[in-house]
């Protein structure tokens, strides 16, 4: 509604309810994407007025960097490129920025996973999300939103990997331990280890999708095929 100007800077957005009802989703699915959208500064909650658009004064935000590359971009070597490039140092700023009251919504999708791998079936389907929650956790933490959104678009080009069809349960367990170490790091402020346990876990998921090393000569083939 605000990308198409169904809705301007000033104009307050529908309650909870009502938007729920209108994109058949529930309550909480809103809350989350409301909260989305106040991170890349498109909304502000005001108390007594609601929730209000604000100016779009910085679209780089929440323009639509997906559009803007090509498919052959999207490869998953780059995108395992990209998130060694960024996660690391997101965990080291969320271990120097993140304040004790925010630690539970990091702590939440961590011992919920935890919980999941202790029942005789679990839902694979159900760990790969927390997974995701984990990282998005993370990157909150950094309290910076431009991080947040480039986070979001590396988990869109990350998405066919983490189909469940690509999982193994060894592959899962290893991920929650990692996330176990990565919390411990940011909860006890140690900005140094947070980084090399998130370095650590990138490269061990790399690894574990057949991505064992950065080769320039084969991308150099891919790209200049006749």
């Amino acid at each position: 509604m605000i990308t198409n100007g169904e809705l301007n800077a000033g104009d307050k957005l529908p309650n909870e309810r009502e938007l729920a009802e209108t994109a058949g989703i529930s309550r909480t699915s809103v809350r989350e994407a409301l909260r989305e959208l106040e991170l890349r500064g498109l909304i502000s909650r005001k108390p007594g007025r609601g929730t209000i658009v604000e100016a779009q004064t910085r679209p780089e935000l929440h323009a639509g960097m997906l559009g803007s590359m090509e498919s052959s971009q999207r490869m998953l070597r780059e995108v395992m490129d990209l998130r060694a490039v960024i996660e690391p140092p997101m965990a080291e700023r969320a271990a120097l920025r993140g304040r004790a009251t925010e630690l539970g919504a990091l702590l939440h999708p961590l011992e919920l996973a935890e919980a999941e791998l202790r029942r005789d079936e679990p839902s694979m389907q159900l760990l790969v999300r927390l997974d995701v929650e984990f990282h998005a956790g993370v990157a909150r933490l950094t309290q910076n939103p431009m991080l947040v959104r480039l986070l979001d678009v590396a988990n869109e080009w990350m998405a066919p990997s983490r189909e469940t069809a690509h999982q193994t349960m060894t592959r899962i367990e290893k991920s929650v331990a990692a996330h176990r170490r990565i919390y411990e790091a940011i909860r006890g402020h140690q900005a140094d280890d947070a980084r090399e346990a998130m370095s650590g876990h990138i490269h061990e998921v790399a690894m574990a999708i057949g991505i064992d090393a950065w080769d320039p000569d084969s991308l150099s083939r891919k790209h200049n095929k006749p």
